[in-house]
């Protein structure tokens, strides 16, 4: 007799393990979802992530971010330019006037001969394009590099003339500009007249 209980006993605890419970009906173990209560880093496909990477970058369970090109994950989880990357300030193109206030830039008449001199942060000297004659020149070569915590926060110098024998005239008087997250993003920064210069373009390429 005392065995037939027991036998019972047993019977009755697997029934009751094997049932389940009331609020989870079968068993079946309930999802959890990635939010900003369980995830300090950022999720994807519901799943938190540490939030740290180029390819998952994000904090406070926000959905994961994929940064862009030339970006990393900063320290603060958001994605951006490296401040300790290095870029290349290239001038590639400008537009200068027909005539340097009314008057020929040369004595033969013949288009200016221009060129982009710049300063980087962090250089002990100028920098400076080849000359080229024209009122639209282009550039491949001449410009300088930085770190791009230094050309957001120092800026870049620059100004535009126009080369002679004896005394060089000037396109424009020296400029500073500081480059922007966008700017680095973009890859091209252009600049609107001043001076004797209709515009100028640049181009931020990242160093290796």
């Amino acid at each position: 007799m005392f065995r037939i209980a027991m036998l019972v006993a047993l019977a009755l605890s697997i029934l009751v393990a094997c049932g389940g419970d009331d609020d989870n009906p079968g068993g079946t173990p309930q999802k959890v979802d990635c939010n900003t209560s369980n995830c300090a880093g950022c999720c994807f496909n519901n799943v938190c992530q540490t939030g740290t990477s180029t390819s998952a970058c994000g904090k406070a369970g926000a959905a994961c971010q994929a940064c862009g090109t030339a970006q990393v994950c900063k320290v603060d989880q958001a994605c951006g330019v490296d401040p300790e990357g290095v870029w290349r300030v290239q001038p590639v193109s400008a537009q200068v006037a027909a005539n340097n206030n009314g008057s020929a830039w040369d004595a033969d008449s013949s288009p200016p001969d221009v060129f982009v001199e710049m300063a980087c942060p962090g250089a002990t000297s100028a920098f400076r394009t080849p000359v080229v004659q024209s009122t639209s020149p282009t550039w491949t070569t001449g410009g300088c590099t930085a770190r791009a915590s230094q050309l957001m926060a120092e800026g870049w110098a620059f100004r535009l003339w126009d080369e002679d024998l004896a005394s060089h005239d000037t396109i424009t008087g020296a400029l500073v500009t500081r480059f922007t997250e966008q700017h680095f993003s973009a890859g091209t920064v252009s600049f609107g007249a001043s001076g004797g210069m209709t515009s100028l373009t640049v181009q931020l390429q990242k160093q290796p």
